[in-house]
């Protein structure tokens, strides 16, 4: 039987999309609607079109569909523009079209290491801060981050720059647990 983690922490640059938020990118954006009525891309000010990795959508729903909380926790410099993304990407999810940033239950930004902001989600979500009493995973593409494996969370590595967390690395991050 598949183990999900209580919760469930995502980076945003290089994890959920390609590039950094508070350098690559310019606001305002325009969406671009598919014909379903989700925006998987976005265009910016200058015209760069920046998407979310593919799988991100399926992984968050499987994941929330298992009653594991999501949260993000970023190093971002420019959380009002990881924040604007957010709303407007929209995926499907339980039969409507959804701004992205409605799956995630906490939003933890800002310049300080990744066990502070699980730390102060724990805080958010549980009413403590507790590590060892959660299931817990970061998904990130720093190594650095690995420290959160001391606190008992499970570090999955995202090394691919190209493809960002996928479907095939969710999964053996699942079946290792």
């Amino acid at each position: 039987m598949t183990v999900y983690p209580d919760f469930a922490a995502f980076d945003l640059d290089y994890t959920v999309w390609p590039c950094y938020c508070d350098t690559h990118i310019t606001p305002p954006f325009k969406p671009v609607k598919s014909s379903n009525g989700e925006v998987h891309t976005l265009i910016d000010a200058r015209g760069y079109e920046i998407s979310f990795y593919k799988d991100v959508p399926r992984i968050i729903a499987d994941l929330k569909d298992h009653k594991s909380r999501i949260i993000s926790a970023s190093r971002t410099w420019a959380p009002e523009i990881a924040k604007e993304m957010l709303q407007n990407f929209k995926v499907s999810y339980e039969g409507k079209i959804v701004p992205m940033i409605e799956l995630f239950d906490d939003l933890q930004w800002g310049e300080r290491s990744k066990v502070g902001h699980i730390r102060d989600a724990l805080k958010r979500l549980y009413g403590d801060d507790n590590f060892k009493d959660h299931k817990m995973c970061l998904f990130d593409d720093e190594s650095r981050n690995r420290e959160v494996e001391k606190y008992g969370i499970k570090f999955v590595y995202v090394t691919d720059p190209e493809k960002g967390v996928t479907w095939k690395l969710y999964q053996s991050y699942l079946n290792g647990m």
